[in-house]
């Protein structure tokens, strides 16, 4: 049988890449000016991981929208935290460590913008810090850093050797946004998923597979943010 894509999203990038979404969804990511053909050719040749990667996904829940109303529960940093209404909140948006969300009532309708700013911010500033931290201790600096609205790569690497890291990692675990930041570093020196690229990332954070496994397990069921 046949496998095709279901959607093709063309941008600034050098390779083609294909990723199943929960529920089964074939998403091909492409150069501009890629051509259909090349495509429909790069997807053939995948067929058989499609179709492994669309039985697994199969077995996970959709990802569900943030509506931003009281009492909706809301992640950061791999726990949930209820959302409140309050009639005023500075910057619109807060949120109390280890307690809950505040969102001022008349910018409910702005809601699910300032929650994407507020995980911008979030994302920002820790993988900043880590990213300070392992390029100190490993020798592996980037060009740049950079957040993004990525709804389903956690980070990327350019030829420049620049990181980009999704603002969705302020919704999980402190120590699977480390294990993101250290594998975008480990591929500024290995360009690829060779033993190579996994032993260095192993050298630099021991222990990394249970990250990596939550992050299989849970993170593209995690809420969408449009």
């Amino acid at each position: 049988m046949t496998v095709r894509a279901d959607e093709v999203v063309f941008s600034k990038r050098k390779r083609l890449a294909i990723s199943v979404l929960p529920g089964g969804k074939v998403v091909v990511r492409a150069p501009l000016r890629t051509s259909r053909a090349m495509i429909e050719r790069f997807v053939n040749a995948s067929q058989d991981w499609i179709e492994k990667a669309k039985t697994r996904m199969a077995r996970l829940p959709l990802p569900g929208e943030v509506a931003m109303r009281e009492g909706e529960m809301i992640w950061y940093l791999g726990k949930t935290y209820p959302l409140h209404l309050a009639p005023k909140v500075k910057g619109g948006l807060v949120f109390e460590p280890d307690k809950y969300f505040l969102l001022q009532s008349d910018q409910q309708s702005r809601g699910k913008q300032l929650l994407k700013a507020l995980y911008r911010s979030e994302t920002r500033r820790l993988a900043s810090v880590m990213v300070e931290y392992y390029a100190a201790r490993s020798g592996l600096k980037p060009t740049s850093v950079r957040i993004n609205s990525a709804r389903t790569r956690w980070g990327s690497c350019s030829m420049k050797g620049g990181v980009n890291f999704s603002l969705r990692l302020a919704m999980v675990p402190i120590s699977c946004m480390e294990y993101i930041v250290v594998h975008e570093l480990a591929h500024l020196r290995q360009h690829n998923h060779s033993s190579a690229f996994w032993e260095l990332v192993g050298s630099i954070l021991p222990g990394y597979q249970k990250e990596r496994q939550w992050l299989k397990q849970f993170g593209l069921s995690l809420p969408l943010i449009d």
